[in-house]
């Protein structure tokens, strides 16, 4: 906020020290540009947090809690990183845990022989699953890591659904067009190298358009969304433009790393790489109408513009 004048603003307690809707937390431009305040905020939730236990029973008994922290506190850095650890651990473990519970229930409930013969079927079940193709195998993980990161998005839109701007911040759109404009340029090409429409050796050439235009969208669709909100340009939803955006990223590399999925053609590739370009293009097209800044910029280019003219045609007369 600008000023000192906070009267229209409900001073209240912070619940659960989370960015939440009903936390109004207001931050005025001088304690903005005041350096650490982002550290001194940290160190606050920090001293906040109850003690750890230091006995082996109430390390066991507050364990839990540490697991659904580290698991689950919407303040945290690279949130969906662990998130996705955690579940890459569980699966694993669940993966080694089968063959000796299925050996211990059939050998508990029926006999010694059962269990046996279940844990080598769980084992031999486990080997069929990590001898199914590269193919498919990529494409199942990348379904599941869509699912999850949906999820993700979707829980961050619930729990900071305001937008974030820092000391220093120039319309991040103007990146993600450059950006959208670079990706756009070569997923074209390689859908019209793709219909023989363009020379094959453009196709490399093309990638690499393509993939650092595609990975700098990745990267900057989430602060355009975020400043956007912040700044009240318009309210996009996240998970329909930030989801799209990075997960078709992760579409097209795994159909250029192993080809699409076996019954489907070849042109699915390309089609994959012009998604997150699409999207970003798409989102600038969108907010336009709504940035008051761009408006006046470009009612006064063509103010200019019809000035220059008139200038001229007065010399010409």
């Amino acid at each position: 906020m600008d000023g000192n004048n906070s009267e229209s603003y409900l001073i209240a307690l912070l619940e659960e020290n989370v960015f939440t809707p009903e936390n109004h937390v207001v931050l005025c431009r001088r304690c903005e540009k005041r350096d650490g305040w982002r550290e001194a905020v940290r160190a606050k939730r920090e001293a906040e947090r109850p003690p750890t236990p230091t006995t082996i029973r109430g390390k066991a008994r507050n364990l839990p809690n540490e697991v659904k922290d580290y698991v689950a506190d919407p303040t945290a850095r690279f949130l969906f990183a662990r998130r996705l650890g955690v579940l890459t651990i569980l699966l694993i473990g669940v993966c080694l845990l089968i063959p000796p519970i299925a050996a211990v229930v059939g050998a508990l409930f029926i006999s010694p022989d059962t269990g046996m013969e279940w844990f080598d079927q769980s084992i031999t079940s486990i080997t069929t699953v990590s001898n199914t193709p590269l193919n498919t195998l990529a494409w199942v993980f990348t379904g599941l890591f869509g699912i999850i990161y949906f999820a993700h998005v979707a829980e961050r839109e619930r729990n900071d659904p305001t937008g974030w701007a820092g000391e220093w911040n120039p319309p991040k759109w103007y990146a993600l067009a450059v950006y959208s404009a670079i990706g756009l340029y070569g997923a074209v090409m390689l859908i019209l190298v793709a219909f023989g429409d363009a020379p094959v050796g453009r196709r490399f050439g093309a990638r690499i358009f393509w993939f650092f235009g595609s990975l700098g969208i990745a990267y900057q669709i989430k602060d355009a969304l975020r400043l956007d909100l912040v700044r009240m340009v318009w309210k996009p939803r996240r998970e329909l433009w930030e989801f799209p955006a990075r997960y078709g990223f992760v579409l097209a590399l795994t159909a250029f790393a192993v080809g699409p999925p076996a019954t489907l053609p070849t042109l699915l590739t390309p089609l994959l790489a012009a998604l997150t370009p699409a999207v970003s293009t798409a989102y600038i097209i969108a907010r336009l109408p709504h940035d008051r800044v761009f408006r006046d910029k470009c009612i006064a280019a063509q103010d200019r513009l019809l000035e220059l003219l008139r200038i001229r045609d007065n010399d010409d007369n």
